[in-house]
């Protein structure tokens, strides 16, 4: 089968199986491929170092650290720990961010997860598929959440025929391929539990997830998975393209992501091209692992890696495209760099961020007013969350001092 067939194969992300994949045991389910049919075989033929398929629990299922993509937007993981125990604190103050976006007194998520009527919807079914009104486009958030939602909705609806791929550890599993799947799962699980009906009229415990196990993590395998979708935004990626590098150069010869100022920093160890060039014979190899079909595209995703931080984060939540980032780093370039006191630099930054918290504050007020009492405590966590990350801002201002 030809790589192009192969990708139209899986095109569409985390393709779905009809079978309840927890009344299957480990061999049945290993012959049927979940659904994925030549596929399937095709994957276990050539690699031996899978499993037969298990049903894995979510809440014992770890992210990898270093994975290229980032599923949850920034500004959440700065508050909220990537973990098991937290995943539903992210998404409740998710929700609310983009309520609060919205000007809603309510964003339930129920509806989509049902495929029940939605604004959406109705939109869809008018006679002339009508326009969304410029005041309700959705915001970058938004849209992240919603991609998350649709997949838990599609896999609800049909179930899960391509299963993750995890290493498993002492006391836990790390995911190698499949965060948005998982994450889908924390969804399902949160709004339906264990012993959820599906529309086929299946029974599924939404807190165990179809996994093979697999010994170590490989870059390379998970590179080929995530170009196979073609669905990496170019932030991805570049971190796809640097964790490559990090491979064929040996992982000894750079720093772990803990020892490193943030996750840009990480990856941008290997963003000087003369320092760390490609390997002797490993060009097409790495061509192909990013499913590029030209070498000049190797150099301008590298380049990403020394984008200024705030553009790399809005890149990356905005899931702006190569061109976009480097046309906006060049505008960038071009500005006059003003030179001011470190004293104005601090006052400034206060300055901002009192205009920020009474901007929230105020919007705050309205919207604790206006939603129903029992939706009071979700606004609770939201402030909550919001004076821990004020707290962090305090304390970098102080140690700006030191």
């Amino acid at each position: 089968m030809s790589s192009r067939e192969r990708r139209r194969k899986i095109q569409d992300e985390e393709n779905l199986l009809f079978a309840n994949p927890n009344t299957l045991d480990p061999k049945t389910a290993d012959a049927i491929g979940f659904g994925l049919g030549e596929l399937a075989l095709e994957i276990a033929a050539a690699d031996s170092e899978f499993q037969p398929i298990e049903a894995v629990s979510i809440h014992e299922i770890h992210p990898n650290s270093i994975q290229p993509r980032y599923s949850i937007p920034h500004d959440l993981t700065d508050i909220f720990a990537l973990h098991p125990k937290n995943i539903v604190d992210i998404f409740e103050r998710w929700i609310i961010e983009v309520q609060l976006e919205k000007g809603q007194k309510d964003y339930d998520i129920l509806n989509f997860l049902l495929g029940t009527a939605t604004d959406r919807g109705e939109r869809a079914e008018s006679q002339d598929g009508e326009a969304t009104p410029a005041g309700q486009m959705a915001s970058s958030k938004e849209l992240a959440l919603m991609k998350l939602i649709d997949l838990a909705a599609s896999i609800r609806r049909d179930g899960l025929s391509n299963p993750i791929s995890l290493v498993q550890h002492d006391n836990y599993y790390e995911i190698e391929t499949g965060e948005r799947r998982w994450l889908a799962y924390h969804i399902l699980y949160w709004k339906f539990g264990d012993g959820d009906k599906r529309p086929d009229g299946n029974v599924v415990n939404w807190s165990r997830i179809p996994a093979r196990i697999v010994t170590q993590v490989d870059v390379w395998r998970q590179a080929s998975e995530n170009n196979a979708r073609d669905n990496l935004n170019a932030i991805s990626r570049a971190r796809q393209l640097s964790l490559l590098l990090m491979d064929l150069h040996g992982w000894q010869h750079f720093s772990k992501l803990d020892a490193c100022d943030n996750e840009q920093a990480f990856y941008a160890q290997v963003a000087d091209g003369s320092a760390w060039r490609i390997p002797r014979g490993q060009g097409e190899r790495l061509l192909n692992a990013m499913g590029f079909s030209d070498a000049g595209q190797l150099r301008q995703y590298r380049a990403l890696l020394r984008l200024p931080g705030e553009l790399w984060r809005k890149g990356d939540d905005e899931d702006l495209s190569e061109g976009e980032l480097r046309k906006m780093r060049a505008a960038l370039d071009t500005v006059t760099r003003v030179t001011v006191s470190r004293g104005k630099r601090k006052k400034d930054t206060i300055a901002r961020l009192a205009a920020d918290a009474t901007q929230w504050r105020n919007k705050l007020r309205k919207e604790i007013n206006s939603v129903d009492f029992n939706n009071r405590p979700k606004i609770r966590k939201l402030i909550e969350a919001e004076i821990r990350q004020l707290l962090r801002l305090m304390a970098d201002i102080d140690e700006s001092d030191s």
